[in-house]
């Protein structure tokens, strides 16, 4: 085998191994999202990914505007006002508050209220207890190279992110 061929296999071979990554990454997403579907309840309560991504929002960043959220949660203008008028009435409870910005009244300020602080923090505690359930079953030394490896990819993320979370 010349040095050309070698080096060719060995480009090939890490796009193969590229793919598969990528592959197991997209095929591990549908299992998460299958499993989530699989222990969603009937529960009135239960919140969506999109209500879910705008609470997180909403609790890491206080008040922000429809506008802000929209550009957060990478959705169009009306997607966004679906998933807070759903937000304002879900369950018959206010998980959030909007008003009008006192400095601008053309935007709308939006807010978490306690109801819905509540629900996001139990929605994102069920997530980590199944999280926590699948992991267990890694050896303590599988479960430090998934975190080395986790961390890595999550900053890598962030960079396409433009440095969010």
């Amino acid at each position: 085998m010349s040095p050309d061929t070698s080096a060719s296999q060995t480009s090939t071979d890490a796009g193969d191994d590229l793919r598969r990554l990528a592959e197991r990454i997209f095929q591990l997403n549908l299992m998460f999202w299958a499993l989530r579907h699989k222990n969603r309840t009937d529960d009135p309560n239960d919140l969506t990914e999109p209500e879910f991504a705008t609470l997180d929002t909403l609790v890491g960043h206080g008040v922000c505007t429809v506008g802000t959220l929209q550009k957060a949660l990478n959705v169009q203008p009306a997607q966004m006002s679906r998933i807070i008028r759903s937000l304002e009435a879900k369950a018959g409870k206010k998980m959030v508050e909007c008003q009008l910005n006192p400095k601008d009244k053309r935007r709308i300020d939006v807010t978490v209220t306690a109801q819905g602080r509540k629900a996001y923090q139990d929605y994102r505690e069920l997530r980590l207890d199944a999280n926590m359930e699948l992991l267990a079953s890694l050896s303590k030394t599988e479960q430090r190279e998934l975190i080395k490896l986790l961390d890595r990819f999550g900053a890598l993320m962030s960079e396409r992110l433009g440095g969010e979370k």
